[in-house]
């Protein structure tokens, strides 16, 4: 197992992409905690890596309020005395044209994609720093190096995680600490339900293999990501796209 006697703290770790990191870490022998603010969903997330034998915990946690994020980390770190893994996964958006916008919305995107990344690389670098260990995985997106006409804020947001896991990365390699960052391309997951179809089709039509991805299918990145085989990995985008970037 891969992370065997590993600490993993998952931020948006119930459904979609979270989920299956999740149950992805569990597999692997990691100890995951599941911060999300849906408790019921993150109950039955961490319900399914104690059926495969793992060992889970579910925190509730609105990362829009840094706090929350602060008493989260705390009690991992009470209970297990370190974190190894952090993978920020958190995100939202939603699809609108920039003018129907205004400022109260892009605050929220902005919050929901990049200030709580850096909130919980701030609370738990700390912690790694002093154990010379850590492993970092962003979750962005490739709307953060394309243009997204129905989704600008996120656009930015996304573009942001990318340029902090840059320079985190080299902050952090001295301390053998390795941020790195994983860029979707469109997922089948339940926030691609929610988005406009006007949003998602040009995308879609631009995907080599012709298909939305399985959220298992981008797991498998971050596992990669957050293991001793990308030892020499350190500061990258991987994208998991479909080919998209491509086309």
């Amino acid at each position: 197992m891969r992370f065997k006697d590993k600490v993993a703290v998952i931020s948006g770790g119930a459904v979609g992409l979270g989920r299956a990191i999740s149950l992805g870490f569990g597999r692997e022998g990691a100890a995951v905690y599941i911060c999300d603010i849906d408790l019921k969903k993150a109950t039955r997330t961490a319900d399914g890596i104690s059926s495969q034998g793992g060992r889970a915990a579910v925190l509730k946690v609105d990362v829009s309020r840094r706090l929350e994020i602060d008493s989260a980390v705390n009690e991992v770190i009470k209970r297990e005395q370190k974190i190894d893994i952090l993978v920020n996964n958190v995100g939202w958006t939603d699809t609108l044209p920039f003018l129907e916008t205004d400022e109260m919305r892009w605050r929220r995107v902005i919050d929901m994609n990049l200030i709580c990344t850096m909130n919980f690389c701030h609370v738990v670098l700390p912690h790694m720093i002093k154990r010379k260990y850590g492993r970092i995985v962003n979750i962005a997106s490739i709307a953060g190096r394309q243009a997204r006409p129905l989704a600008v804020a996120y656009g930015a947001a996304k573009a942001g995680v990318i340029s902090v896991t840059k320079s985190l990365a080299v902050a952090m390699a001295p301390h053998n600490i390795r941020v790195n960052c994983v860029a979707p391309g469109v997922m089948d997951t339940p926030l691609l339900k929610k988005l406009s179809p006007d949003h998602i089709r040009p995308i879609l039509a631009q995907v080599a293999l012709q298909r939305a991805a399985q959220p298992e299918e981008v797991a498998e990145a971050v596992l990669f990501l957050a293991s001793d085989e990308a030892s020499y990995v350190v500061g990258q985008t991987l994208t998991v796209d479909g080919g998209n970037e491509m086309l």
